[in-house]
C-alpha cells in the first residue's frame, strides 16, 4: 500500500508547535523520550526552533527508534490524528539535522518564516525576504548549495500540502531543473520550480508527486515496457461513482483518497486480467462508457498489484501513484469491461483530452511506446515557425499577434478565428494560455540583452552579503517548457523587435532559431549556453512571433541573419475598420487621403495606422485623436515641418499660416504657422475634418 498516514500527525503536530510557541516547543523537546540521540538539546532553551525540532524527529523513523521517539511526541503533544503506520512512510532528511551552528542562530526570524508556512485552510503567505533570510543564515547555508535542498524539505513535513523539496528529483521531470539545489537560490525561483513541477501533476498534492518522484529516481516504474490498463469507477455495478468519498459508499473505500483502484470481479462470465497489471503500468481510470457521457478520473501508475498472487478476491487492491487527478470528459466510447488492458481507443480517447495531454508526453519522454493508433490529433497549421509582423504605427500589429498567437495554438487560421470569435473571447483565451505558460510576451528595447532573453547572471537582492545567481530568461523558460511538452504548441511574442540589438540578444540562437535547426529536424543542432555551460536547442513546437513598427525602422535596415530566419507578413491600413460617417465626416476617405499625401512626401511606412480611429463616432472624438495622437505623430514625421503638415491635412483650419517679416528691417518675408488653439470652435465642426478629403482650399478662413 502506498501509506500518507504521516501527513494528518504531522499537520496536528505542526499546528500545535504554532499554537504553543517557543516555550512550551522548549519545553516538550525536552520533554520526549529521544533515546539516544540528544543533540537537539544540547545548546539550551533558546536554540531550539520548529524546523530543527521536525527535522531532528524526522530522522528518527528508524525501526529501532519509530515506536519510542514517534510515540513519546504523540503522547507528549496530545497529538489525536492516528498514529502513523510505520516508519518506511515518513519522509527521510538527509541532511545536518540543527538550523544553527552553536554560536549562530536566529530564532525569530526561524519562528517567523514556520508559522508564514504552517498548514492553513489557504496558501501558505511567506514573504519571500523572510524565505530568502532564512535560506541564506548560517545555520542553513552550507557548502555545495545544499542549503535551499534542506530549508524546502523542512518546509515540505511542515506543509506536504504545500511544500516541495527542491532536490534532484525534479530533474528527473523538470529537465530546465537538472540541478535545483544550483539554480533555485531565492524564493521566486523556488516558486518557479514548484508551480512547474505541479503543472505537471495536475490535480496530485505534493506529498503524493514527491513521493511518486522519490520511487522513480530510486528504482523507476516507467520504463519502455509500462503497459496501459483501465479500469471504471463503477466497480460493483450498482450505480455508485467508486472514485471519491461519498455517502453512498460504505464497506468499500474510494479510489482517490487510498491511492488505490480495484473491481468487483469478473462477473457475467468476462475474464478480467486482474493479476496481469506488474509494478510500472499505468491505469486508466474513468467512469461512464458512452459519447458525451463518459469522462476520465485520473492517472495511475502501478506500485504493488494486490492480485497477482492470489487472484481475484473481494478486498484485493491495485496500489497506484496517482499522477494526473483530472475529471474530464474524453471522446468516443469506452469499453463497458470493470477492467481490462486498455485498446488503442482508450488510449487515444485519453490522450486527446486536453487535461491529460501533460501526462502522455511525459509518459513518452521516459521510454513508455504508444500504438501508432493513439497518436495526439493536432491540427495542421499554415503558420511558420518565425514570423514578424511589419507596418506603419497604428495598424494593429501587437493585437494582430494576439490572435496570431491564439489561432496558432488552437490550430485555425487567424482570419476564421476574428471571424467567429469576439475580440474580449479572443483576448481571454489568450490570457489562459499566458497563464498555462504556452505563451510569453516580452518587449524589446534599447537596454535588453542577451542576459534578459536567454541567461545570465544578477545579484540576490534582500541579503545582507553580496552574492549572485543565474538566471534563465524569458526564451530558455519558454523553449525549455516547449521542450518538455513537444505535442503542445508554445509561442513567443517579441513585441517592437526591431528595436533592440538583435544580434547581441539572440546570439548563438540566430542559428537555432531556422526550421532546419531545430531540435528533430534533419539538421538539428545545438548550443553550449556560455553561463550554465548547459546544452541548448530550440524546440520545434515553439513558434516566434514578432511585431515591427516600419516608421521607426524599416526591413532593409534588420539584421540580414534576422531576416533570413523569419517570414514578414505586412499590415497596412484596413478602411474596413474606420466608420464611414462620423456625423458627417466620410472616415474611411479622410484617412485615405491623409495616408495618400504621406506617401509621397515620405513613404509608405509612415501612414497612419486604422486603429487610431477605431470606435470613434463623433466629431468629438475626432478633435480628441486629431488634438493629442494625429498631430503629435505628424510632428514627429515631419520634424515639426508645418508646411508639410499642413498639406497632409489639404489648409483644414487646424494650421493657420501668417507672413510675417514685413515690419522687421532687413527681415524677408516667410509664413509662419500656429496651431489652433484647443478650445476653437473648428474642432468640433465637422466641415474642417471633410475639408481634409475634398477639393479646394477656403484661404479665407486662414487668420
Amino acid at each position: 500500500m502506498i501509506d500518507y498516514s504521516w501527513v494528518p500527525w504531522f499537520k496536528e503536530l505542526v499546528t500545535k508547535i504554532v499554537e504553543g510557541g517557543e516555550e512550551q516547543l522548549a519545553q516538550r523537546a525536552k520533554d520526549v523520550e529521544w533515546g539516544n540521540a540528544p543533540s537537539l538539546l544540547a545548546y539550551g532553551d533558546e536554540n531550539i526552533d520548529p524546523f530543527s525540532f521536525l527535522y531532528f524527529l524526522a530522522q528518527k523513523n528508524t525501526k529501532h527508534l519509530y515506536e519510542s521517539v514517534f510515540g513519546s511526541v504523540h503522547q507528549v503533544f496530545g497529538i489525536e490524528a492516528a498514529f502513523p503506520n510505520g516508519p518506511a512512510c515518513i519522509p527521510r532528511s538527509p541532511f545536518n539535522v540543527l538550523f544553527h551552528d552553536g554560536t549562530n542562530f536566529y530564532p525569530q526570524l526561524l519562528w517567523h518564516l514556520f508559522r508564514q508556512a504552517a498548514p492553513t485552510d489557504r496558501s501558505p503567505d511567506i514573504q519571500a525576504k523572510d524565505f530568502n533570510a532564512v535560506l541564506n543564515s548560517p545555520g542553513v547555508r552550507t557548502v555545495n548549495f545544499v542549503g535551499i535542498a534542506k530549508l524546502t524539505q523542512a518546509l515540505f513535513i511542515a506543509n506536504p500540502n504545500y511544500f516541495l523539496p527542491a532536490d534532484a528529483n525534479i530533474g528527473t521531470v523538470l529537465p530546465q531543473f537538472r540541478n535545483p539545489p544550483r539554480q533555485v537560490q531565492n524564493y521566486e525561483r523556488y516558486v518557479a520550480m514548484m508551480d512547474a513541477i505541479k503543472r505537471r501533476f495536475p490535480g496530485c498534492e505534493p506529498y503524493e508527486i514527491n513521493t511518486f518522484l522519490d520511487t522513480q529516481a530510486g528504482d523507476p516504474l516507467i520504463t519502455p515496457n509500462s503497459s496501459f490498463f483501465q479500469v471504471g469507477t463503477n466497480v460493483f455495478d450498482d450505480g455508485t461513482d467508486y472514485w471519491e468519498e461519498n455517502d453512498e459508499i460504505e464497506d468499500h473505500s474510494p479510489f482517490k483518497e487510498n491511492n488505490h483502484v480495484y473491481t468487483g470481479g469478473p462477473g457475467k462470465g468476462i475474464h478480467y486480467p486482474l493479476t496481469d497489471p506488474k509494478r510500472g503500468d499505468i491505469v486508466l481510470v474513468r467512469t461512464g462508457v458512452h459519447q458525451g457521457s463518459a469522462q476520465g478520473r485520473a492517472i495511475g501508475v502501478v506500485e504493488k498489484n494486490g492480485y497477482d498472487l492470489r487472484g481475484w478476491i473481494n478486498d484485493a487492491v491495485i496500489s497506484v501513484h496517482w499522477i494526473n487527478k483530472t475529471t474530464a470528459f474524453v471522446a468516443g466510447n469506452l469499453p463497458m469491461h470493470g477492467f481490462s488492458n486498455a485498446g488503442n481507443p482508450t488510449i487515444s480517447a485519453f490522450r486527446n483530452t486536453d487535461a491529460y495531454r501533460v501526462s502522455f508526453n511525459w509518459l513518452m519522454r521516459n521510454g513508455v511506446e504508444l500504438p501508432p493508433e493513439s497518436s495526439v490529433e493536432v491540427h495542421d497549421t499554415p503558420f511558420p515557425l518565425n514570423t514578424i509582423l511589419f507596418g506603419p504605427p497604428g495598424t494593429g500589429k501587437t493585437w494582430e499577434a494576439v490572435s496570431y498567437a491564439v489561432a496558432i495554438l488552437i490550430g485555425e487560421a487567424p482570419s476564421k478565428l476574428v471571424q467567429t470569435e469576439d475580440r474580449k473571447d479572443v483576448k481571454a483565451r489568450f490570457e489562459e494560455f499566458r497563464e498555462e505558460g504556452r505563451i510569453e510576451f516580452v518587449t524589446f528595447h534599447q537596454s535588453y540583452t542577451y542576459e534578459d532573453f536567454v541567461e545570465g547572471i544578477g545579484p540576490v537582492l534582500g541579503t545582507d552579503d553580496l552574492r549572485y545567481e543565474l538566471r534563465d530568461g524569458v526564451f530558455k523558460r519558454i523553449a525549455s517548457r516547449a521542450g518538455d511538452d513537444p505535442n503542445q504548441r508554445y509561442v513567443l511574442i517579441i513585441d517592437e523587435i526591431n528595436r533592440g540589438n538583435i544580434a547581441k540578444i539572440f546570439g548563438e540562437l540566430i542559428t537555432l532559431i531556422e526550421p532546419s535547426k531545430r531540435s528533430g529536424a534533419g539538421d538539428a543542432a545545438v548550443a553550449t549556453l556560455p553561463y550554465s555551460q548547459e546544452p541548448f536547442e530550440v524546440p520545434g513546437n515553439l513558434y516566434l512571433v514578432g511585431t515591427m513598427n516600419t516608421a521607426d525602422r524599416g526591413i532593409a535596415l534588420l539584421d540580414t541573419a534576422l531576416r533570413r530566419r523569419f517570414v514578414f507578413l505586412e499590415k497596412m491600413p484596413d478602411m474596413d475598420h474606420v466608420e464611414e460617417d462620423i456625423e458627417g465626416v466620410n472616415g474611411r476617405a479622410m484617412l485615405k487621403a491623409m495616408n495618400e499625401r504621406i506617401t509621397v512626401y515620405l513613404d509608405r511606412e509612415h501612414q497612419i495606422g486604422h486603429t487610431y480611429l477605431i470606435g470613434v463616432k463623433t466629431v468629438d472624438g475626432l478633435a480628441e485623436i486629431f488634438q493629442y495622437r494625429i498631430l503629435p505623430l505628424l510632428q514627429e514625421y515631419f520634424y515639426d515641418d508645418w508646411a508639410k503638415i499642413r498639406s497632409v491635412l489639404n489648409g483644414n483650419p487646424f494650421i493657420r499660416k501668417r507672413e510675417i517679416g514685413a515690419s522687421i528691417q532687413d527681415a524677408p518675408e516667410r509664413p509662419v504657422f500656429e496651431l489652433l488653439p484647443q478650445n476653437h470652435d473648428d474642432w468640433m465642426d465637422a466641415a474642417s475634418y471633410r475639408r481634409i478629403y475634398t477639393s479646394g482650399q477656403d484661404e479665407n478662413r486662414e487668420g
